[in-house]
């Protein structure tokens, strides 16, 4: 036995999850090493740095294609990264949909990944990536769907460049998961009809429940920050069908957001209750 094994043993270290294991949350990966974390979207990538005690720290970002972005700020994130460990939330060319009746069985999480056509059938498209969240209490699911192109874009970008990428997901979804487990453990919210939306630098997820079920969705990513439009169309069937007893819960990407100065405003004649914490996207990526 190597004497840097013994050590491992005497700090903990041999029983704490490898860094590439994306099964773990991020703090038991990098227990007191600084990290960076990448919202790519479609012309323009936002990061934040995550401090040795797991604080969200430095803010940066540029505008332009990923790969461009990459190239000009490679070696700063390197230098950020202790040993070079990014995650990164795609913001684009994505969709999630509320789908019905997938297979729940042991291990579902690893098996979407591997072999998602065994879960999806003739929904499968070998172009994609994709994860689940079930609901707990109906059958009803939300299904991420991902461009694969995209996600091997960004681990080629980061390996010629010497970054290592320590999970890749979608902050939208991860954000709209997030939410619903909230109100599923909040007695009072989860039996109540309820319309969340979830806003991430351009990308939005409106979904409505009612008594613990969920009934429909939109999603759309690549929003412009000023097509109100899109947003008012999205938004319009919801509120068209939603009555006095109706909440809407909202969740913005951190307390600063476009959706909140663009759109909200005019969603104040509704019960609106934004539940949006400062640095919302990066806390949740960093703490999971």
């Amino acid at each position: 036995m190597e004497f840097r094994d013994i050590k491992d043993v005497l700090t903990f270290a041999a029983f704490r999850p490898e860094p590439d294991n994306s099964k773990a949350p991020w703090p038991k990966r990098f227990p007191g090493k600084r990290t960076v974390l990448l919202n790519v979207g479609r012309a323009s990538t936002s990061w934040r740095t995550i401090d040795k005690s797991g604080r969200v720290d430095d803010f940066g970002s540029a505008d332009g294609e990923f790969l461009d972005v990459a190239s000009q700020m490679a070696d700063e994130w390197r230098a950020t990264a202790d040993d070079g460990w990014i995650g990164v939330s795609m913001n684009s060319r994505f969709i999630v949909s509320l789908e019905h009746n997938l297979s729940r069985k042991k291990g579902f999480e690893d098996t979407i990944r591997s072999n998602p056509k065994s879960i999806l059938g003739t929904k499968h498209d070998r172009t994609k990536r994709y994860a689940l969240h079930h609901n707990p209490e109906t059958s009803a699911s939300l299904l991420l769907a991902c461009d694969d192109s995209l996600v091997k874009t960004i681990e080629e970008a980061f390996r010629n460049h010497n970054l290592r990428p320590a999970r890749i997901c979608c902050g939208l979804f991860a954000m709209q998961v997030h939410l619903l487990n909230r109100i599923a453990h909040d007695d009072k919210l989860k039996n109540q009809d309820i319309i969340t939306v979830v806003w991430n630098d351009g990308s939005l997820a409106v979904l409505r429940m009612k008594g613990g079920q969920w009934q429909e969705l939109r999603c759309r990513s690549g929003l412009q920050p000023t097509d109100t439009h899109a947003v008012s169309q999205m938004l319009k069937p919801f509120l068209d069908a939603k009555d006095a007893n109706t909440r809407i819960i909202f969740m913005g990407d951190d307390t600063e957001n476009q959706f909140s100065k663009e759109y909200l405003p005019q969603l104040e004649n509704h019960h609106v209750t934004d539940v949006t914490e400062p640095n919302q996207l990066w806390a949740i990526l960093s703490r999971n």
